[in-house]
């Protein structure tokens, strides 16, 4: 029953931070992103098609490319270092420190500190480091996800 109420509080927080769909939220960011970028490809066709030669346009079709994966990276760990924050929140709440990352959620993460001792809650901070690590290396993205969260997030 404590995980419904994590899973619940997670949620509540990737929406304050700006992540709104959090069931497929990798896939949402990595869509949005996607969708910017061809936007402002397609500008940039447009502008120049008639007045510049092919091969500069695939240069910037490969910039395009290359910066909707780094925009991705960037907000996936950005989400990942959020997460990162909260869990540190309910190790301080756990041990009474009045100091928060995410102050808005300091009455959810009051309420899962109650739930966690100090050592399971090192124990799934350690299982976000794991992925960090995993993410940075050649490792299949949705697996690692899954298996760090299956970790974290699992009695």
């Amino acid at each position: 029953m404590r995980w419904l109420l994590v899973l619940i509080i997670i949620a509540k927080l990737l929406a304050a931070q700006g992540y709104r769909n959090s069931s497929v939220l990798l896939r949402g960011v990595r869509e949005q992103i996607k969708s910017e970028t061809d936007q402002a490809l397609k500008q940039e066709e447009a502008r120049y098609k008639d007045s510049t030669d092919g091969p500069w346009l695939e240069e910037r079709e490969e910039y395009y490319k290359a910066l909707t994966e780094s925009l991705y990276l960037q907000r996936r760990a950005g989400l990942i270092e959020t997460l990162f924050a909260w869990w540190s929140d309910v190790l301080r709440a756990t041990n009474g420190v009045e100091r928060r990352n995410l102050p808005n959620a300091g009455k959810e993460i009051g309420v899962l500190a109650k739930c966690f001792g100090t050592v399971e809650i090192l124990q799934r901070m350690r299982c976000l480091e794991e992925l960090r690590d995993h993410l940075n290396r050649n490792i299949q993205e949705a697996l690692a996800i899954e298996v760090a969260f299956l970790a974290i997030f699992s009695d």
